[in-house]
């Protein structure tokens, strides 16, 4: 009778492991397709927002989009194609934009998820007509960018590194600031906990998250209405083993908490995609170098940028750090 039991609980166990470890994969590698895998559904967000468009922020948008394809045609001899190696490998393509005037101004402009170095033009041209020359280039797994996998920042961090040091290699007395918007803020505030050249002066980053976990947290509430528990968690398990990284590892609070560099927050209070709450959580926990903070009132996920007053802010405060 007890060996019989015993031999129950066993296959019972056994059952229950093996159940556990199918649901895993099954689960884990729908949400690794699904987030990590560049346009496998993760870039069509269809949640309902209370907010009407702001129609003023609307027409900025397409005039901008307008001015970035006519100021791409007038600096088309000042235009570099670009491109560097990960540390993977993986070839990661970009461009240039330089002045015709001497200077040691440089700003890196890093797109968010599942977006383009199209994107990244936009604000590449004000900072281009404010004088600096100017880098932008599509993550790894976007645009003519080669991967498989989106790391959320954690690896793009990485590979901002590398682009920095291109940029050093092309002037070793540059004055690099970094503007990174959503991911690309994550990007490179993961970045500004590490120990960077002396080159990276400051940093600009727009509705970063806190965490690549709090961020999937959140939108599986609002994209499926799950908790994150089970769910993160056997996306972690698989993730760890397909792209290489666990997404545990991403914590932008933590890296902002250790960075001296100065960081300008940006973000809209109408964002439903990365909540306010997350930048303020991230203007918090920055207790070392200067800082500064500014929420517009209006504007969607990643439309501070519309705002007339944008650059301004920017350029107020980054000023001090740009070569002279």
């Amino acid at each position: 009778m007890v060996k019989k039991f015993k031999a129950r609980l066993i296959s019972g166990g056994i059952a229950f492991l093996l159940g556990t470890v199918i649901l895993t994969g099954v689960v884990g590698n729908y949400f690794v397709n699904y987030a990590l895998v560049p346009q496998h559904g993760g870039q069509e967000r269809k949640v309902k927002d209370p907010k009407q468009e702001n129609e003023g922020l609307a027409r900025r948008k397409k005039e901008e989009k307008e001015a970035r394809d006519r100021w791409l045609t007038a600096v088309k001899e000042q235009t570099e194609e670009v491109s560097i190696s990960s540390k993977e490998g993986l070839r990661l393509a970009g461009h240039a934009y330089r002045q015709i005037s001497p200077t040691h101004n440089w700003m890196i402009v890093v797109h968010g998820y599942q977006s383009s170095e199209e994107e990244s033009q936009i604000l590449a041209q004000h900072f281009y007509q404010a004088g600096y020359h100017v880098l932008t280039y599509s993550q790894r797994g976007c645009g003519k960018s080669e991967g498989d996998y989106i790391g959320m920042g954690l690896l793009e961090k990485e590979d901002l590194k590398r682009w920095t040091q291109w940029v050093i290699d092309q002037d070793a007395d540059s004055r690099v600031i970094y503007h990174g918007t959503s991911m690309g803020g994550a990007t490179v505030l993961l970045a500004s906990g590490e120990q960077l050249p002396d080159q990276v002066k400051a940093i600009v980053s727009d509705c970063s998250y806190t965490s690549i976990w709090a961020i999937f947290a959140s939108e599986l509430k609002a994209r499926f209405s799950l908790p994150s528990f089970p769910v993160l968690d056997m996306a972690r398990a698989v993730g760890r083993f397909r792209a290489g990284y666990d997404i545990k590892d991403g914590d932008v609070e933590q890296a902002v908490s250790q960075s001296q560099l100065p960081i300008f927050f940006l973000h809209t209070k109408e964002d439903t995609f990365v909540p306010v709450e997350m930048v303020q959580s991230l203007y918090q926990a920055k207790t070392g170098g200067q800082k500064d903070l500014f929420i517009y009132e209006t504007g969607k996920h990643a439309e501070a940028k519309y705002h007339p007053d944008y650059y301004e802010k920017i350029q107020s405060f980054i000023e001090k750090y740009q070569a002279k």
